[in-house]
């Protein structure tokens, strides 16, 4: 994962600073800073930061600490250094432990090379075996290419990058600086996203495209391409030296982070938006004639299968996906990890509709899924959160749900945004099918509908009471059926993310096929009964848990209230149909008490984050 950001002009280092707290999504194991500056000397004060400073008598410095952001910034608020060249980074950590040792930015050992990097360098090990005459202080692959481009050198700081680059096996976003050019940031890129860009007196070089500033020209680099970043130009070369004449890219907008304003969290808030994440998505494909320009008729009427691929909980709004269309459609529908996707052997049909899921469309499992199916002959449509991300340039087709910015890792609104754009597909395929468009403009009132009983549902004392309760346990289970099952599935995700307690979801039917062994006083159960056909049977499930003393919370719109239930939800009276949009909202709130009393970050769980741009 990880944030690069670079910056070329007056107050760089605050600049720098600025662009990787807007990507800290991406990692916040640590970060750090390197900067150019030949009056940050080794005085008293930096000595009392000895672990954190590294500096060099060519003016080359950086400074690094372990954790979020606020902690480098709080050190570079008191060291205060100046500069007008910086790179900064904020990590995900792949390659050694999260510590300041293993902090970007890495450096070669004479302190001539500085880099940050996004991505995996799979041979790093092989090309490490090589440079036995190096001394390393991290456990990173990233020294390791510091350390090459101080071994193959030649005089020529461009072209030593793209010599490196060559032997270089796996994925890679860098921000160079060398020390003979002090007003420049180089940069290279393989299968990890980097823009590049300048203004009037400054120079941009940053990992996401939609958290740079605006700029006069942007560019968006392509794999096996270099640039160099000065105040005021940004040139472009290929891997043999040549320079290019790119197009500057125009269509975008620089968001600033969202404010917390009465929240403590983003996720409390981000669980609050997501009626107007419902509501605003479907405004955007309300009619036929508006999904009809993201999606040709003329493909729908073609299509005998669709294969929906994504991750983690887009994989999970996938299974929603592919029980609607299947049931409503009557389309055949398979659904894949797209981490799995690229090692299985069948060739989908060519009249196969491709649709990968990905929240911050930076997904490099998923991307790497499009370009599969690409070459064997599939449509692909992206349905994704962030206009302009990586997946809308490799897909033949974009939806976006208009969500907005999601800022907790744990994604909520963007779910239940991706859920709406399956309804609305699933009308869409079906007025393609029957001739009637109006099923689409239908399906979008039944879905503001959903939103506004989402909107006046007050729930929040009861979910909080729950979470007291359940705060403790070690291992909690989730049960359902059909499309309950697959809302089970989310939860458990949901609430191991960010509580940290052992969460497990099965189909009901399933629990007495070894799980239940597993059951007895001490666990929770939560069971969704929500779809009248299979209501029978998950209660009857329920009942085998209930006579082995685990405890249980019921979620169901249906008259089924127990003596022996430990908990009943009851959920709103609705159609059926609709009931994975607001069943969710219950144990997303369920997951952030739980996390709150247990004194955790809900917004920033360990280990994660919130673009996974890694494979």
């Amino acid at each position: 994962m990880c944030g690069i950001y670079g910056y070329v002009g007056s107050n760089a280092i605050s600049k720098t600073l600025n662009g990787i707290k807007k990507l800290e999504y991406r990692g916040y194991d640590s970060s750090g800073i390197a900067f150019f500056s030949d009056t940050f000397k080794l005085n008293n004060l930096i000595k009392n930061y000895n672990n954190n400073v590294t500096t060099f008598k060519n003016g080359i410095n950086i400074i690094k600490e372990q954790g979020e952001i606020s902690k480098l910034e709080k050190i570079i608020n008191v060291l205060n250094p100046k500069s007008e060249t910086a790179i900064g980074h904020t990590r995900w950590a792949t390659h050694g432990k999260p510590n300041i040792k293993n902090a970007h930015p890495h450096f070669s050992e004479n302190g001539n090379w500085v880099v940050v990097h996004n991505g995996i360098i799979e041979n790093y090990d092989e090309l490490k075996n090589g440079l036995t005459s190096y001394n390393f202080s991290s456990s990173t692959d990233t020294e390791v290419v510091a350390m090459m481009l101080s071994k193959f050198f030649n005089g020529n700081v461009l072209e030593t990058i793209v010599n490196v680059c060559s032997k270089l096996v796996g994925s890679y976003a860098f921000a160079i600086l060398n020390y003979k050019e002090p007003n420049k940031i180089f940069v290279a890129k393989n299968n990890s996203p980097v823009v590049v860009g300048y203004g009037e007196n400054f120079g941009v070089v940053c990992s996401d495209l939609n958290s740079v500033e605006q700029t006069k020209s942007l560019f968006i680099l392509e794999n096996n391409q270099f640039a160099v970043v000065e105040k005021n130009n940004v040139e472009v070369f290929n891997n043999k030296l040549e320079k290019i004449n790119l197009k500057p890219f125009k269509d975008f907008n620089s968001e600033s982070e969202n404010s917390l304003g009465n929240y403590k969290h983003f996720m409390l808030k981000e669980i609050n938006e997501i009626p107007k994440a419902i509501e605003k998505t479907v405004v955007n494909y309300n009619s036929f004639e508006k999904i009809k320009k993201a999606i040709p008729k003329s493909l729908i009427k073609k299509l005998k299968n669709i294969l929906i691929i994504g991750c983690g909980t887009a994989y999970h709004a996938g299974l929603i996906g592919k029980k609607l269309i299947e049931e409503q459609c009557g389309i055949k529908t398979d659904v894949e990890i797209a981490s799995e996707f690229r090692y299985n052997n069948f060739k989908p049909n060519k009249n196969t509709l491709a649709i990968f899921v990905s929240q911050s469309g930076e997904t490099a499992d998923t991307i790497k899924a499009v370009k599969m199916s690409k070459a064997y002959g599939l449509k692909t449509v992206a349905i994704t959160n962030v206009k302009n991300s990586s997946i809308c340039f490799e897909v033949d087709y974009v939806i976006h749900t208009c969500a907005g910015k999601e800022i907790a890792v744990a994604s909520t609104k963007a779910y239940n945004a991706q859920i709406t754009i399956f309804y609305l597909l699933k009308a869409y395929i079906n007025a393609v099918l029957n001739d009637q468009p109006e099923l689409v403009f239908e399906e979008s009132k039944n879905l503001i509908k959903i939103a506004n009983v989402i909107k006046n549902n007050k729930i929040s004392e009861q979910t909080k009471q729950i979470a007291l309760k359940i705060k403790d346990c070690k291992s909690v289970y989730l049960i359902g059926r059909g499309l309950d099952y697959y809302t089970a599935m989310e939860a458990g995700l949901k609430l191991k993310e960010i509580s940290y307690i052992h969460c497990e979801a099965y189909p009901a039917g399933e629990l007495k096929h070894g799980t239940i062994s597993l059951i007895d006083e001490n666990k929770y159960l939560f069971a969704f009964v929500t779809q009248e056909i299979t209501k029978e049977k998950t209660i009857s499930n329920i009942n085998e848990v209930i006579s082995r003393g685990g405890k249980v919370i019921v979620l169901s719109q249906f008259n089924i209230n127990n003596n022996d239930f430990n908990e009943f939800i009851a959920l709103p009276k609705i159609d059926q149909l609709y009931m994975p949009l607001v069943a969710i909202t219950y144990m997303q709130l369920i997951s952030y008490y739980v996390s709150v009393a247990l004194n955790y970050n809900p917004d920033k769980p360990r280990s994660l984050a919130k673009s996974v741009t890694v494979e």
